[in-house]
C-alpha cells in the first residue's frame, strides 16, 4: 500500500514538473501588433533561422555569385540601400547581420505597412539578458524616452527628420517599429486591447482558419491592399499582379527537413468549384510522367488555341520572336534605314515580303481543329535534354492530350499534315504517314524537317518529336494517378539532372564556350556578367543542392491550395 502511495506521488509530481515545463502556449503575436498591415511574417525561432542562414554554404555562394553581383547594382537594391542606411542613421548604428541576430528571439513576427516607405513593427520574445548584450540596447542613451500604454519607450529620428527608430522591451517581448504611433498602437493592445489588432482583420482571420499549422516560417498576405500598391506592381519579381487581382489574401507555411523545404499555401478568393472529370484526367495525366524527365507540368484549359500554339511550337516549328522594347519611340527615318538605298542589300524589291508570322497562323489553325475534334480539355508537356557533342543539345518534348469525345486516326493525321504543311514544303514533308514501333508499340510517323510522331491510347493522344521520350511516356500508360486525385495543375523541374545541359544551351544564347572546356572563360560585358550563362547560370549554381522542384494545385471552396516541395540533394 505504502509503494502504491509512493508511485502515485512521483507520479503527481512528475506531472506536475512537466506542466511547469510546458508552462501556456505562446499567444498570437498578431493579438499584438496594430490592424492595417499588407503582410505579416512569423517565425516560432527566427535567431535559428538567422544562425542557419549565416553560417549556410547557400549564403556564402549566393554572396559571391554573379547573379548578387549584378543584384547589388540594381534599381531596387539602390533604394532598399539608400533606405537601410537612412534607418541605420536614425538608430545610431548601420545594422548588420550580427546585430540583427542579436534581437532575434524565439517567437518573432513582423508586420509592414507601407511597402514605398518600408514602414513595419517587429515583435520578438527574447530574455532581457540577451537582449542587454545588443547593441541597439547599447545606443539607448541616444534615444528620446516617449510613453505609451504605460510603457516607456525609445525614439530617435535622423538629422532630416525623414526616418524614426522607437523600441521597448516589455512583459518579454522587444518591441521595434519604423512609426512611434505603430508602437504606441501595439503597447495600447497589449496593455488593454483597445485598438484593432492584425488578428481580428478579415484577410489575416480567414487566411489562418483556410491553413495547416504553422510552419519553420509563416507568411500571411493583404493582397487585395497590397496589389493597389504601386511599389509592389513596380517591383514584384514575378511581374503576375494582374493574375494576383483575383485573390483577396493569402498564406504561406514554410517547413524544413534534412530531405526536403516544403511550402504550403492558400490563396483565397471567390468560392470555385473544380470540374471532378478534369481534375482525374490532370491527375492521371500526372502519373504518366516518367522518372528521368527533366521537366513536366499539367493542366486544364477551356481554349484550345493555346495548346494548339504549343503543339505547334514543341513539335512542328517555333514562331518568330519579334521583341519590341516598348520604352524607346521607334527611330526616325534615315538614309541609314530607309529601305531602298545603297547600303540596303538584302531586301528584295521584285517581290512582296512575305509577313513576319507567315504559315504560323494557319499552322496553330490545324492544330486547334486536332484539339477540338477530340474534345480535349487537359494537357500534359513533358521534356528532357541530351547531352550532346558541341554546341547544340536536344530538347525532346511530348504532349498528350485527354479528351472526351475519342482520337480518330485519319482525323488526327489530316490535321497534323495539315499543321506541318502550312510550315514545312511539299519537298520538305515525308510522301505519307508511315507505320513506326516505339517500345513495341505501334505509332505514326511523319517525317520532314522535322519528326511528328503519334499513338493514341483510349481517350488519350500522344504527341512527340522523340521517339525514347515518347516510349518512356507510353510505357507508363495505364498507371495509377497519385492518391490525392483532384490536381487541377502539376508541375516540376528536376534541376539537378538538366543543369549541365542548360548550362552549356546558355553557354550558346551568350556565345561562350561550354562550361568545362579548357577555353571556357565567362562573355564578361562592360556592365556586368553574360546574362544567361553568368547571372542565370551562377543562380543555378547557389541553389546546386535542390535536385527537384515540384508544384501541385488544386480548387476548394476555401480557395487556391498550393504546394512545393524543394527536394534536396547531395
Amino acid at each position: 500500500m505504502k509503494r502504491a502511495i509512493l508511485l502515485t506521488a512521483l507520479l503527481l509530481a512528475a506531472a506536475g514538473y512537466v506542466l511547469l515545463q510546458t508552462g501556456s502556449p505562446s499567444p498570437d503575436l498578431a493579438t499584438f501588433l496594430p490592424s492595417g498591415a499588407l503582410l505579416y511574417l512569423r517565425a516560432p525561432d527566427l535567431g535559428r533561422l538567422l544562425r542557419d542562414w549565416d553560417s549556410s554554404k547557400v549564403k556564402a555562394d549566393w554572396l559571391a555569385s554573379q547573379n548578387y553581383d549584378v543584384f547589388s547594382r540594381s534599381n531596387l537594391f539602390s533604394k532598399l540601400g539608400d533606405v537601410y542606411d537612412q534607418y541605420g542613421e536614425a538608430a545610431g548604428f548601420t545594422p548588420d547581420l550580427k546585430s540583427l541576430t542579436e534581437i532575434a528571439g524565439s517567437d518573432s513576427a513582423l508586420a509592414l505597412y507601407d511597402a514605398r516607405e518600408v514602414e513595419f513593427l517587429y515583435i520578438s520574445r527574447i530574455a532581457d539578458a540577451d537582449l542587454m548584450k545588443s547593441q541597439l540596447w547599447a545606443v539607448r542613451a541616444k534615444f528620446q524616452q516617449r510613453q505609451a500604454g504605460g510603457v516607456s519607450f525609445y525614439q530617435r529620428s535622423d538629422d532630416a527628420g525623414k526616418r524614426t527608430v522607437a523600441f521597448t522591451f516589455t512583459k518579454g517581448y522587444l518591441l521595434l517599429a519604423t512609426r512611434p504611433d505603430l508602437l504606441a498602437q501595439s503597447l495600447e493592445i497589449m496593455a488593454a486591447g483597445s485598438h484593432p489588432a492584425i488578428a481580428s482583420d478579415r484577410w489575416y482571420r480567414d487566411s489562418v482558419a483556410a491553413a495547416q499549422a504553422p510552419g519553420d516560417l509563416r507568411l500571411v498576405m493583404n493582397l487585395e491592399t497590397l496589389v493597389k500598391s504601386v511599389s509592389f506592381r513596380s517591383y514584384w519579381v514575378q511581374r503576375n499582379a494582374s493574375a494576383l487581382r483575383r485573390f483577396s489574401a493569402g498564406i504561406a507555411d514554410v517547413r524544413r527537413s534534412s530531405a526536403d523545404i516544403t511550402e504550403d499555401r492558400v490563396l483565397l478568393h471567390a468560392p470555385e468549384t473544380a470540374d471532378p472529370a478534369r481534375a482525374a484526367a490532370v491527375s492521371s495525366l500526372l502519373a504518366l510522367v516518367p522518372g528521368d524527365a527533366g521537366l513536366y507540368k499539367t493542366w486544364s484549359f477551356d481554349d484550345s488555341s493555346a495548346a494548339a500554339a504549343l503543339i505547334v511550337h514543341k513539335l512542328i516549328g517555333p514562331p518568330p520572336e519579334r521583341a519590341v522594347d516598348d520604352r524607346y519611340a521607334p527611330p526616325p527615318a534615315s538614309p541609314d534605314n530607309t529601305a531602298g538605298s545603297e547600303g540596303d542589300l538584302e531586301t528584295r524589291i521584285d517581290e512582296q515580303p512575305l509577313p513576319a508570322d507567315a504559315g504560323i497562323a494557319d499552322s496553330i489553325a490545324a492544330a486547334r481543329t486536332l484539339v477540338d475534334q477530340g474534345n480535349a480539355h487537359s494537357l500534359l508537356l513533358v521534356q528532357s535534354t541530351s547531352p550532346a557533342a558541341g554546341t547544340f543539345v536536344p530538347i525532346a518534348s511530348v504532349i498528350v492530350l485527354a479528351g472526351d469525345a475519342g482520337w480518330n486516326r485519319d482525323t488526327v493525321r489530316q490535321s497534323l499534315t495539315a499543321a506541318a504543311g502550312k510550315l514545312w514544303t511539299t519537298s520538305q514533308l515525308g510522301a505519307a504517314w508511315a507505320g513506326d514501333t516505339v517500345a513495341q508499340q505501334p505509332v505514326d510517323r511523319l517525317d520532314g524537317l522535322g519528326t511528328v510522331l503519334f499513338a493514341i491510347r483510349g481517350r488519350f493522344l500522344f504527341l512527340s518529336g522523340d521517339a525514347p521520350l515518347l516510349a518512356s511516356v507510353l510505357a507508363r500508360s495505364g498507371a495509377a494517378p497519385p492518391s490525392a486525385g483532384d490536381f487541377t495543375y502539376a508541375a516540376g523541374f528536376r534541376h539537378q539532372r538538366e543543369r549541365a545541359n542548360y548550362e552549356r544551351i546558355m553557354a550558346a544564347l551568350d556565345f561562350t564556350a561550354p562550361a568545362g572546356t579548357p577555353e571556357f572563360e565567362p562573355n564578361l560585358s562592360p556592365g556586368g556578367p553574360s546574362f544567361f550563362s553568368g547571372n542565370l547560370g551562377s543562380l543555378s549554381r547557389v541553389l546546386g543542392r535542390i535536385a527537384e522542384v515540384r508544384l501541385t494545385e488544386r480548387e476548394t471552396p476555401a480557395g487556391t491550395i498550393q504546394k512545393v516541395v524543394y527536394q534536396l540533394g547531395q
